[in-house]
């Protein structure tokens, strides 16, 4: 009786309907409402909840930001007749006046040109600043969310490494970033202006220590976050020998300082992109270049402008003075180095993710 009683209760339980998920909850949300202003407008018609084309993705976002620099083009044009016309006019007071006159001649130059360029790279540094701070406002949205697709993917161990690390990591590298070198790149500038006004050797030689540190420290910093993520194994991977060597040599030339650096870990990304099918992926990859990607056109820019206005100006202006703006350039492409290694290795760190989860 008891054995039949029981049949009856294990029948019963298999009559009663069976729940589950339709879909593992992760908090995506965020993704889409942390997204700055500026950088939704370059966004594509995505959502993140929707499969979408990596490729076709990034395309737009660039094409959209490549339309919007066209004010940072006429700004840095205005600025580069400013520095030749002062450079040129300098040059005319110099042969006009009287030889004793010279050296008061030249550091006025100096000082006048400092002047003119401070206020348009203090306005790059605002946007530069104001980019690192949304790039690791959003990674803190982000990473979760891939941290916990790849934990649901089944890499829960991947996934535990990759979250801490890289939201430790970059987090250090970008505080770094806006608290120590940028402010150095200012210090830089102050002692290359002093010098070109004064031509002491010892303001020289402080000048290249100033640029040897800014260089060494970024690089530095680049070196231990690819070494933290090849030792957790993901920093891996074969692509297209063709691809991977366009993509290297584009790295290499386009970020200053440190692309030859960066460009190395461009072969986990064009590996990785066939692997970049999940929603989430798609959408924060696009995202992360949407935010960088306008304010790095913008100083790259300013960087070229003032490479070709140094170049002008060595036919026509003083030596210290054109000197003076091959370290303005030099400044801008620090500055470049920096934002471009931001976004860089925020985008390095989403694929990581998304390669431990296959």
């Amino acid at each position: 009786m008891k054995r039949v009683i029981l049949a009856l209760l294990v029948l019963l339980l298999l009559t009663l309907p069976v729940c589950a998920a339709e879909e593992i909850g992760i908090e995506t949300d965020g993704l889409e409402q942390e997204l700055p202003e500026e950088a939704e407008e370059l966004m594509p018609d995505i959502s993140v909840r929707e499969d979408a084309d990596l490729w076709g993705g990034v395309k737009n976002v660039f094409i959209r930001a490549l339309l919007k620099t066209d004010d940072s083009l006429k700004s840095g044009l205005r600025l580069c007749a400013v520095l030749i016309g002062l450079v040129t006019l300098c040059a005319v007071a110099e042969m006009s006046s009287v030889s004793r006159f010279g050296g008061a001649v030249s550091a006025a130059g100096a000082l006048g040109i400092t002047a003119a360029f401070i206020g348009s790279f203090h306005a790059m540094v605002s946007m530069s600043q104001e980019t690192i701070r949304s790039l690791s406002d959003y990674s803190m949205c982000l990473m979760p969310a891939l941290a916990a697709a790849t934990a649901m993917s089944g890499s829960v161990t991947a996934a535990s490494a990759l979250h801490a690390g890289t939201l430790l990591l970059s987090e250090v590298l970008m505080q770094l970033i806006s608290r120590l070198l940028i402010p150095g790149v200012f210090f830089y500038l102050a002692v290359a202006a002093a010098e070109a006004a004064l031509s002491s050797d010892a303001l020289k030689e402080l000048r290249e220590f100033i640029g040897w540190l800014i260089s060494k420290s970024l690089r530095i910093m680049v070196y231990f976050f690819l070494a933290f993520l090849s030792v957790t194994g993901v920093v891996s991977g074969t692509a297209d020998a063709v691809a991977v060597k366009t993509a290297k040599a584009a790295m290499s030339g386009m970020v200053p300082v440190v692309g030859g650096m960066i460009s190395d870990a461009s072969e986990s990304l064009l590996a990785s992109a066939a692997v970049i099918k999940n929603s989430i992926g798609v959408f924060g990859m696009i995202a992360v270049l949407a935010i960088c990607i306008l304010p790095f056109l913008k100083v790259g820019v300013q960087y070229l402008l003032l490479k070709v206005t140094a170049a002008v100006s060595g036919s026509v202006g003083l030596k210290p003075h054109v000197a003076l703006l091959k370290y303005f350039s030099t400044a801008m492409g620090y500055l470049l180095a920096m934002c471009g290694t931001c976004g860089f290795l925020l985008l390095i760190s989403g694929v990581c993710f998304i390669k431990a989860a296959v």
